[in-house]
């Protein structure tokens, strides 16, 4: 991208900024317009009728040139499993799972989470509703198109230039909690019990992160859970569709580019059961094969920079299948508040990360995206 295109997007973004923050606290994040995107093609109707000047934008280098990394094909992943029932026993139930949700935040910065006390009807209900949703037909879903500049409604995010290679997926984005961060614009009225499904669905995934947090917050000896917590005051959801893609490039395609999240706690739902999702641990892409019912939990950069470091925001990808599709549903719970290394887990000691207000860590998410680097090594101090 041109120097002149990045600072011109900036400058928007800031007036934005401007207008959209009373303080500290963000007054309502569609005001921002993070996250707005170029229009794009349908990728699950190019999918239908891909030709190769399409298909074009979507390729990445071959394998043999470095785009793709190699994969773990023969090795057990290992991903941790917590039980939310167990860790929040008050007895000796719960200090064994704490320390394995300790060690599954510093050594994976992903775990999968079972027991976690969501009805499984919720669950089904919000699967049924989302495959319903990507079921419809391409003019009904267009309707909840995003607007210029919005993340809000179906389309993509951070797509910046017409040089980008794209994502091999669609996407469909809301602001779910707290209630007044919803833009009913974008809710769609098929099928009908999507509203309802989503209210129960993310209520429930906010009180399993609420949970997390707090036990993270003790195992982290912070005398204010709240510190913590508060992350999940705030919630968003990302749903993707991933079409089948053409066999012959399977392995130049990529559902989702890699990437870490820079929000506080994401909690991901498998809707089918077909796997994609990878986490890139010591140079190798490690796939991770989701428990039927189980959340896949993983930190991110906030919660990497509140802990100095101690608990891992981990890259990882989406790869594509060529004979099934996709669909997964990620809850992200973010912070209103600028995120820096806590006093108590520094100490001493020397902070990693530098101290950041709230409207300059929204402003870096959109520069880093435009830039295509990376957002930790954005916030390192040197």
């Amino acid at each position: 991208m041109l120097v002149g295109e990045l600072s011109c997007k900036l400058n928007k973004f800031r007036q934005k900024l401007s207008a959209g923050w009373r303080g500290n606290i963000m007054e309502h994040p569609r005001n921002l317009g993070l996250g707005g995107s170029l229009p794009v093609p349908n990728v699950q109707a190019l999918a239908a009728d891909v030709t190769p000047t399409l298909l074009r934008r979507y390729l990445r280098p071959q394998p043999s040139t470095g785009g793709v990394f190699p994969t773990a094909t023969d090795v057990e992943a290992g991903l941790p499993v917590i039980d939310l029932g167990r860790l929040l026993d008050p007895g000796l139930a719960g200090q064994e799972e704490a320390a394995k949700l300790r060690l599954a935040c510093e050594d994976w910065g992903f775990f999968q989470v079972v027991n976690h006390g969501i009805a499984e009807e919720t669950m089904e209900e919000m699967k049924r509703d989302l495959v319903g949703f990507f079921q419809l037909p391409l003019a009904e879903k267009t309707k909840l198109a995003q607007h210029k500049d919005y993340i809000e409604g179906y389309g993509q995010a951070f797509v910046f230039s017409e040089e980008q290679t794209l994502d091999w997926s669609d996407m469909y984005y809301l602001n779910t909690q707290p209630p007044s961060y919803r833009d009913l614009r974008f809710w769609p009225s098929s099928p009908s019990s999507f509203r309802l499904s989503m209210e129960r669905y993310s209520t429930e995934t906010q009180r399993v992160a609420t949970h997390l947090l707090r036990v993270m917050a003790r195992n982290l000896g912070v005398q204010d859970a709240e510190k913590l917590t508060r992350i999940a005051a705030t919630q968003s959801m990302r749903m993707n569709y991933y079409p089948p893609c053409p066999p012959e490039e399977r392995d130049r395609l990529l559902g989702v580019s890699p990437h870490s999240d820079a929000v506080g706690l994401t909690l991901l739902l498998q809707v089918s059961p077909v796997p994609g999702l990878q986490i890139n641990k010591g140079g190798v892409w490690i796939p991770v094969d989701p428990i039927p019912g189980a959340l896949v939990a993983n930190v991110g950069d906030v919660i990497e920079v509140l802990t100095n470091g101690r608990y891992k925001s981990i890259e990882h990808r989406v790869v594509v299948n060529p004979r099934q599709e996709r669909v997964s549903i990620a809850a992200f719970h973010n912070a209103t508040f600028g995120p820096s290394p806590l006093e108590e887990i520094v100490g001493g000691g020397k902070p990693l990360y530098r101290t950041i207000t709230v409207q300059d860590y929204v402003k870096l998410i959109l520069s880093i995206k435009l830039q295509d680097k990376n957002m930790l090594d954005a916030m390192k101090l040197p």
